[in-house]
Parts: C-alpha cells; sequence; structure tokens
C-alpha cells in the first residue's frame, strides 16, 4: 500500500483575488521588487501564516525568511484584512515578534527554516524554496517569528 498523495496549493486562495493583487502591489512598492516576484513573496508570507495558525502547541517556533518577512510586514498593515484571514477560519492569530529581546537566545535560521517548511508542507502549501534559502539570512538569524 503506498502513501496517499497529497496535492499542494497556492496560499493564494486564501485571500480574495483582488486582495492578494492589491497585497503583492504593495510588496512590490515597498520592497523595490518586480511584480512577480512580489507574488511569489506575498504566497509565501499567507502559507508561512497558515502553517503557523495550525501548527499544534508542540511543535516549536516558526519564523519567515527574510525575503518571505517583507510580505508578512506588508500583510499586517492591513489590520481588517488581517484579522479576517485567521478569524474567518478559527484559526488562532499569529502575531508579529521581532527577534530582538536582549538576552534570549533564538534558535537559527538553519534550525527554524526546514521546521517551517515542514509545517507548510503539512499544511498543504506549495513552496517556493528560492525564497527560504536559509543561508540568505545575515549572521543566519530571521527577524522575526511567530514565538512569544
Amino acid at each position: 500500500m503506498s502513501a496517499p498523495v497529497i496535492e499542494r496549493v497556492s496560499a493564494r486562495t486564501l485571500v480574495e483575488p483582488a486582495f492578494f493583487t492589491r497585497l503583492s502591489r504593495r510588496v512590490a512598492t515597498v520592497n523595490g521588487l518586480g511584480q512577480e516576484e512580489a507574488e511569489r513573496v506575498t504566497d509565501q508570507a499567507l502559507a508561512y501564516l497558515a502553517a503557523s495558525a495550525l501548527k499544534g502547541p508542540d511543535v516549536g517556533a516558526f519564523g519567515p525568511s527574510p525575503a518571505v518577512d517583507k510580505g508578512v510586514h506588508a500583510f499586517l498593515e492591513y489590520t481588517r484584512q488581517y484579522d479576517h484571514f485567521f478569524a474567518s477560519r478559527g484559526w488562532k492569530k499569529v502575531h508579529h515578534n521581532p527577534t530582538d529581546v536582549p538576552g534570549r537566545e533564538y534558535e537559527p535560521a538553519a534550525v527554524l527554516i526546514p521546521r517551517t517548511l515542514r509545517g507548510i508542507e503539512s499544511a498543504g502549501f506549495v513552496i517556493d524554496p528560492e525564497l527560504w534559502a536559509a543561508d540568505k539570512a545575515e549572521c543566519n538569524e530571521l527577524p522575526c517569528g511567530d514565538h512569544g
């Protein structure tokens, strides 16, 4: 007996197409990206947020790569839509937590990114590997995550 095949979907399906376009345009404008790259970043930000909302309490922290974090930050600016993203599905809201608490040690990107990617895959979303390259994180640290 073979394992079931899970067909992964694009996380852009989690929001209305018009809002996805609006959000990805904001990502492009604020970060100086082309529209195609901004759409990829936005899709992965939505996948990260969905996976973070769905993960169990015993799973360690998830965190976006520096590239994906640009999409998370843009989405946070749309507070009504951000809240609706979680509330409409009965998901716990993912809060923004910069990794800047003095004296606190955070897991390196080499640990956090693979865990996050496993969570995104488990949630059923497509991964864009180029946007998640842990080796692109400066000093192997990430800017924020879902840890408290």
